[in-house]
């Protein structure tokens, strides 16, 4: 049977109105001459995003209207009576006019409180709820994680030959910043695949730590290319980016995995794909069991290796602030190392400094220069990205990947 628009407008607005599943579908059935049973209605509701209240008896809904636009935007109005006053939250006035947040975000909202009177139960409030609302396009981050991960293989790397008798003290840092898949693609970073491997077959390392310092992806979007906070971008194939992203990350894994003793995979957000980048980094650690995975929404991470501290930050946020939010936020690393550094990016081009002794690398990026880049004239930059060997007290060796050579 195929649901007409008549038929979804109607069954919303009966939703609305506090109806129960059975008084829907009755109705339905009445007003269309039909035969639909209460889970087919319940499930149709769930697939356009609409839910019957589990919490129906907290408040009823005197009178509903609804408004629905070409653009998709939905206006809704509701009075309900409530036991207890709602919270300001976008959340719950959304729900309180049948919307699940996890399927519609909220464009605008209000309400107003009145004072209904009544013999039987006195003085009750009343609010009027007011919201308009929009689908979310695609699905949720944890949706989209629970599919991706669902039936991942995982997959072991065994150590190169006699690598795991002979691992040296010496540690590999491969700072990953600004990657920007759907701009970049899996072809064009190959050459620094295959300079890895040579640093790697001069010798193998005590800890490979790979860092994914954000805007792996340039779009945090599946159906649109957007940033994070919205921001329009060029159109890029996300579904694409999401399998060049994954060889090629996945490529530096299984190398790094082969000739270390121990592997870890730091990853903080970009402003390009700070939710998108977490379900990625979620999928690897499903993939490679043997990779430890460090994986958060915050800003900021820190690693120590031996007498190394290595702050991590994307670089658009809090930049003049981060050798005092090291020594403040991470202080037990501040303290017990004597060589410090800062890795950040999302300026796209490289700089080392030294703030009274920490010193702060802000990388570069392999990308292509995309249609903003060229249009403002930011296509001077070298498209390389650099890899550094620690000791236990400082940096040893600097490696420069693209271009013509390992460095």
């Amino acid at each position: 049977m195929k649901w007409t628009k008549e038929m979804n407008k109607t069954a919303v607005e009966l939703l609305f109105k506090g109806n129960s599943r059975r008084q829907v579908t009755d109705a339905l059935n009445d007003q269309f001459n039909l035969n639909l049973n209460t889970q087919a209605v319940r499930k149709h509701l769930n697939r356009l995003g609409y839910h019957f209240h589990a919490h129906a008896r907290d408040f009823q809904a005197d009178a509903a209207t609804i408004h629905m636009t070409s653009d998709g935007v939905q206006d809704a109005q509701v009075l309900v009576a409530l036991k207890h006053g709602p919270d300001k939250s976008p959340e719950t006035l959304m729900r309180l006019c049948g919307y699940d947040p996890s399927y519609f975000e909220l464009v605008s909202g209000e309400y107003k409180v009145y004072e209904q009177h009544s013999k039987a139960a006195g003085t009750v409030p009343q609010y009027a709820i007011h919201v308009k609302v929009r689908p979310r396009l695609g699905i949720t981050t944890d949706e989209l994680a629970a599919v991706l991960n669902e039936k991942v293989k995982p997959v072991y790397v065994k150590p190169r030959g006699e690598v795991a008798k002979h691992y040296p003290l010496n540690n590999l840092v491969i700072p990953l910043f600004d990657l920007h898949f759907g701009v970049t693609h899996f072809a064009q970073l190959m050459p620094i695949l295959t300079q890895l491997e040579t640093i790697f077959d001069r010798q193998n390392y005590n800890r490979v730590v790979i860092e994914l310092g954000g805007d792996t992806l340039h779009s945090d979007f599946m159906e649109k290319t957007q940033t994070a906070k919205n921001t329009q971008l060029d159109h890029v194939d996300t579904v694409q980016a999401w399998e060049d992203a994954k060889r090629f990350v996945g490529t530096v894994i299984q190398t790094s995995l082969a000739n270390a003793a121990h592997v870890d995979l730091y990853a903080i957000p970009g402003n390009h794909d700070a939710d998108i980048q977490w379900a990625f980094v979620d999928g690897l650690a499903d993939r490679y069991p043997q990779l430890t995975v460090h994986n958060t929404t915050g800003y900021r991470q820190a690693f120590q290796l031996g007498h190394v501290g290595i702050l991590m930050a994307h670089g658009d946020v809090a930049l003049k602030k981060l050798p005092m939010l090291f020594a403040n936020e991470y202080s037990n690393i501040w303290s017990d190392t004597g060589w410090r550094e800062i890795h950040y990016g999302h300026f796209h081009h490289e700089v080392t400094d030294d703030e009274n002794g920490v010193i702060l690398r802000q990388m570069g990026t392999p990308k292509p220069s995309d249609n903003y880049e060229k249009k403002n004239g930011y296509t001077m930059a070298h498209h390389i990205l650099q890899v550094y060997e620690y000791s236990t007290n400082r940096l040893e060796l600097t490696y420069t990947l693209g271009g013509e050579a390992v460095a």
